[in-house]
C-alpha cells in the first residue's frame, strides 16, 4: 500500500519578524515541529514556559505514552480514572462539541482509526463487518466524568477508547497564549504542526500575515492577515494511505459509517479566537462537506472559514472579507455571506 504522511503542511507564516528583544523556541512535541516567536524582555523564559506547558498537556493526552491518562484509560478494561486538569477539560469540551456537532466530532473512535492503521502505520482496509462490531464501542454519550473535592475522574466502559489527536494542538495553543499574557508578552506568534496562532499584532503595529497552501500543489494562494487569532487547516492532503483497492483514504473519519471522509472538501481552515474552539471546528467542516459546512456557519456564526474543493473551488465567509488575498489561481472564487 502505498503510504504518505504529514505531506506539506497548508498553513505558512511570512514576514516573522521583532524589532525589540524576542526569542524563537523551536522543539518536538505531539508527534510534529512546534515553534513559538515570542517579542518582549520575557521572551526567552516565556517561550521555555510554553515548552514545558505543552510537554505536560501531551504527557496526560498522548495515547502512546504508558503514563498518560489516555493511555491508562484506554487498556480496555471497564474503569473509573483519575485524570488532570488537562484532561477533564477536554473531556468537558469534546463532551459538549460531541453534542453541538451531532457526534461528527467523536473523540471515541480511536478503536476504528487504530484499525485502518493510522496510529500505527500498518494501513489496512478492514471489512464492513469489522468496523461494525467496533463502532458499537464508540458511543462517545457512554463516557462519564466528573469533578469532585476528591480528584478528577473518567469512567469508561469495557474496551472504550479515546483520542484527543483532533483537538491537542489547538488546546495547547490556548495554553500558550494564556502563558504569554501572563507574562506580560504583548506580541508573538505560534506554529505549533500547522496550527498558527497570533497574540497582538507584530511589535511594528502591522497584523501577522499568514499563507495558506494549495492542497493540490503546495503553493502559497492565499493570505490572511491576523491579529490574536488562530488558523487552523484541516485537509486529506496530510495523511493518507491508498489500498489494495487502487482508492485514496485520509485519516479524517466519518464518525457515522467509521470509514475515512469522501466528500467534495480539499481543505477547510478555521479562523476564529480560540485554537482549540478552531481544531474542533476544521475537522468537523471537513467531514460535514461544503454544502452542511455553510448550514453549521449560518447557524452559529462565530467564526470564518476558508473552503477548497476537490474542483479547486474557494469559499470564504464575509468576516474575511477584508483580511484575505488571494494570490493563487481557482476555477471559482465565492464569498459566503
Amino acid at each position: 500500500m502505498k503510504k504518505s504522511i504529514f505531506v506539506l503542511p497548508l498553513i505558512c507564516l511570512f514576514l516573522i519578524s521583532c524589532s525589540e528583544k524576542s526569542d524563537l523556541k523551536s522543539f518536538e512535541a505531539m508527534n510534529t515541529f512546534m515553534t513559538v516567536k515570542s517579542c518582549g524582555k520575557n521572551a526567552v523564559k516565556v517561550n521555555e514556559l510554553i515548552k514545558n506547558r505543552i510537554g505536560d498537556i501531551e504527557n496526560s493526552i498522548s495515547v502512546t505514552k504508558e503514563n498518560s491518562d489516555v493511555f491508562k484509560i484506554n487498556s480496555g478494561f471497564a474503569g473509573r480514572y483519575e485524570v488532570s486538569e488537562d484532561t477533564i477539560f477536554l473531556m468537558e469540551y469534546t463532551s459538549a462539541f460531541y453534542e453541538k456537532s451531532e457526534g461528527i466530532l467523536n473523540p471515541a473512535l480511536y478503536p476504528v482509526i487504530k484499525a485502518w492503521g493510522f496510529t500505527t502505520g500498518n494501513y489496512r482496509v478492514p471489512e464492513q463487518k469489522e468496523i461494525d462490531s467496533l463502532l458499537k464501542n464508540t458511543v462517545f454519550e457512554n463516557v462519564g466524568f466528573n469533578s469532585d473535592k476528591n480528584g478528577n475522574f473518567v469512567s469508561v466502559p469495557e474496551k472504550m477508547q479515546l483520542d484527543f489527536g483532533a483537538v491537542g494542538k489547538g488546546y495547547a495553543g490556548d495554553m500558550a497564549i494564556k502563558i504569554l499574557r501572563e507574562n506580560g508578552i504583548k506580541s508573538a506568534i505560534l506554529d505549533l504542526g500547522g496550527n498558527v496562532q497570533a497574540l497582538g499584532k507584530k511589535p511594528d503595529g502591522t497584523d501577522w500575515n499568514v499563507g495558506i497552501k494549495s492542497p493540490f500543489t503546495g503553493n502559497a494562494v492565499l493570505a490572511v492577515k491576523i491579529s490574536d487569532l488562530s488558523v487552523i487547516t484541516s485537509g486529506g492532503y496530510e495523511r493518507y494511505f491508498t489500498g489494495d483497492d487502487g482508492k485514496k483514504y485520509i485519516h479524517i473519519f466519518d464518525s457515522k459509517n467509521g470509514r475515512p471522509v469522501q466528500n467534495d472538501c480539499a481543505s477547510v481552515t478555521i479562523v476564529c479566537k480560540s485554537g482549540l474552539y478552531a481544531d474542533c471546528l476544521s475537522t468537523t467542516l471537513f467531514a460535514m462537506g461544503k454544502e452542511k459546512a455553510y448550514a453549521f456557519w449560518k447557524k452559529y456564526g462565530d467564526f470564518d472559514y476558508i473552503l477548497i474543493t476537490e474542483d479547486n473551488q474557494l469559499f470564504y465567509t464575509a468576516g474575511l472579507k477584508d483580511r484575505l488575498k488571494v494570490i493563487g489561481d481557482f476555477s471559482k472564487v465565492s464569498l459566503l455571506e
